[in-house]
């Protein structure tokens, strides 16, 4: 029995389960190069329900068998201009979501810069590179602050050869007068190193230990999505000062973690 149309035409309805708008975190503008939105896990070799891209940029996932909740998605490019990231995301049931303001089904993951970001000439920042053992560290978060500051000034995420750009906002209110910025700049990482289930295994999935980020119930604030809220596990692992420049992204910044 059609829905919206007599009986006597076919009538497909597809309802919205997720969608997803991914952010560049530092122009809050939706992504516009291409972004590869996947299931994180295969389903045993089962095939999983799609997860559109429109040429808005706009990734769907609609109600269909197989489709449950949390869903637990991949954000990646082969560039470099952002840094990948996994989250899982709890989503309505079907009769529920009917119910509901379709804003809930909606999320808007930002996307941090990768080392290869179209960084805007004059723009204030630090390229730096994290190492662990004497080795890359993978997936860092790194935050600046100010000195006397609660909250982090800005954020980075790192990549899986340890590098990172931190840039601060165009809207940071200091002062354009002053030589430099001194700020405290933290790297975190997982309170111990991950291993792979098996040898083969970072050959055959390059995001094997890149984190989980867990996003709250639909409906709520989430600064999950918004990258704020570091990965279970994470602790502090090393501090520096860095004198910041206006207009300039200073660079050769190395952290070094036992």
């Amino acid at each position: 029995m059609n829905e919206f149309l007599p009986d006597g035409y076919i009538e497909i309805v597809k309802r919205l389960a997720l969608g997803i708008e991914p952010e560049d975190a530092l122009q809050r503008a939706r992504v516009a190069p291409p972004l590869t939105v996947t299931y994180d896990a295969s389903a045993r070799g089962l095939p999983r329900p799609s997860i559109e891209r429109h040429r808005s940029c706009l990734h769907v996932l609609v109600y269909g068998p197989g489709v449950a909740t949390p869903v637990e998605l991949r954000l990646f490019e082969n560039q470099r201009r952002f840094v990948p990231r996994r989250l899982r995301y709890p989503i309505h049931p079907q009769a529920a979501a009917e119910t509901r303001p379709a804003s809930e089904r909606m999320r808007r993951p930002r996307m941090f810069p990768g080392a290869n970001y179209d960084l805007d000439s004059g723009a204030t920042g630090l390229r730096g590179r994290v190492l662990r053992g004497g080795v890359p560290m993978r997936w860092a978060r790194v935050e600046a602050t100010l000195p006397g500051a609660l909250a982090p000034l800005a954020l980075a995420h790192g990549d899986d050869r340890g590098e990172f750009l931190l840039v601060l906002p165009s809207d940071a209110a200091l002062s354009s007068l002053d030589p430099v910025w001194p700020a405290t700049v933290t790297v975190f990482g997982p309170a111990t190193v991950p291993v792979p289930a098996t040898p083969e295994l970072p050959a055959l999935d390059p995001l094997w230990d890149l984190p989980i980020d867990d996003a709250p119930a639909p409906g709520v604030p989430d600064p999950v999505s918004a990258g704020e809220v570091r990965p279970a596990g994470y602790t502090a692992s090393q501090s520096l000062p860095v004198n910041f420049v206006p207009g300039r992204v200073v660079s050769q910044v190395t952290f070094t973690i036992v």
